[in-house]
């Protein structure tokens, strides 16, 4: 089997989105993990949660280049589709701020 793409090349595009969706938002990931996340995505200081935002944001803006099978496999989200999970997750850790490209 393949490794994770992110764990190949973790500059790959959309690898710190993959990587920490797959980490807290996955199927065995409690409210006290998603939670975490929520606390993660509100500091300002950690470079990993700003290109995790940035990538957030281009993947719901243009998702052409996101690799949907991975975060398929690795978040296991059942919205539907990538882009409704990514829409579902931005308001959820950015409830402040408008859906990008909306």
């Amino acid at each position: 089997m393949r490794g994770s793409f992110w764990r190949q090349n973790p500059k790959a595009p959309f690898a710190t989105l993959v990587r920490i969706a797959g980490t807290y938002c996955h199927p065995e990931a409690d409210e006290d993990e998603y939670d975490a996340l929520k606390s993660l995505a509100r500091s300002n200081d950690r470079a990993e949660m700003t290109e995790f935002k940035n990538d957030l944001r281009r993947a719901i803006v243009d998702p052409c280049d996101l690799p949907e099978w991975e975060l398929s496999r690795e978040v296991q989200y059942d919205d539907g589709s990538p882009e409704k999970f990514l829409r579902r997750l931005w308001r959820d850790l950015y409830p402040d701020e408008p859906l990008p490209g909306g």
